[in-house]
């Protein structure tokens, strides 16, 4: 998840920080959790091609235990996970060892604070650029401490990137939260949740930044960046009540359909998360 995941958020070994992290891997095993691997697994492999052959070189950026990072492995990239935390990326390297891509994956325990120093660290000597060709960075921004911390991390991410690399941002979907409210709270809670600045995890339930994309997307221009690709990912499955009961046979079908209305500009909006692609000028 992120250099502030849940298993990262409060005191190590804390009980509240246990019950988060155990929430987030219920969500991640859950059919909604799993299509959100799955279908940002498509859109990153397709925009990763657009960049030329593998091996490329993608940092993961609070990557957790590498789920989105292992998919980029697997094509052929070598990957590095940044995570505070330990434990998940044991996890990784389990992942990466079980999938046959260790010597493909590399784990570095750090927070967001420490990608600058890294950065410095993996610069090209000619033109001071970063040397990574795509830099991840899901399910993270939301738990920053506001839209200025957040515009400082899209700009460090963007320094870890080589010129024409690619920046690839997701977050949950404010517009997705006043859906969900309404159909299963009803409208008095849609319009408690319409303007909020903050709201709650869709896997943990723990208060988070609301982040529109269109903030994001200006701190994108600012760090130097252009914004490639829009799209929207998982635009019904999680407003499905027995989504949770579904069998593989439905998940397959769903991932299908989630695919395709990622591409569809008219859904984009209405998603649970939102992604973004930039590339660095």
């Amino acid at each position: 998840m992120s250099t502030t995941t849940p298993a990262a958020g409060g005191p190590a070994g804390s009980e509240e920080a246990r019950r988060e992290a155990a929430a987030w891997a219920t969500w991640q095993e859950s059919p909604w959790g799993r299509l959100r691997y799955r279908v940002l697994a498509v859109l990153l492999r397709e925009r990763c091609a657009q960049l030329g052959p593998a091996p490329l070189r993608v940092l993961d950026a609070g990557g957790g235990d590498g789920r989105d990072a292992l998919q980029l492995a697997l094509a052929g990239h070598e990957v590095t996970v940044l995570d505070a935390s330990p434990d998940v990326l044991g996890a990784a390297r389990a992942a990466a060892t079980a999938a046959g891509v260790a010597d493909r994956v590399r784990t570095v325990a750090a927070d967001l604070e420490d990608l600058t120093a890294l950065a410095a660290l993996t610069r090209h000597r000619a033109g001071g650029s970063g040397s990574f060709d795509v830099v991840l960075c899901h399910d993270v921004l939301q738990h920053r401490g506001g839209a200025q911390q957040v515009a400082d991390d899209v700009a460090t991410l963007a320094s870890s990137l080589r010129p024409g690399g690619l920046l690839s941002l997701m977050a949950p979907n404010p517009a997705a939260d006043v859906l969900a409210a309404a159909l299963r709270d009803g409208p008095a809670q849609a319009w408690v949740v319409l303007d909020a600045e903050r709201g709650e995890d869709p896997a943990t339930g723990r208060s988070v930044l609301r982040l529109d994309p269109a903030v994001v997307e200006a701190a994108v221009g600012a760090a130097g960046c252009e914004v490639v690709g829009r799209a929207g990912v998982l635009t019904v499955t999680t407003l499905l009540e027995d989504a949770h009961r579904a069998d593989e046979r439905v998940v397959a079908d769903l991932e299908e359909l989630e695919v395709e209305l990622s591409r569809r500009e008219e859904f984009r909006r209405t998603a649970r998360f939102w992604h973004l692609l930039a590339r660095r000028r």
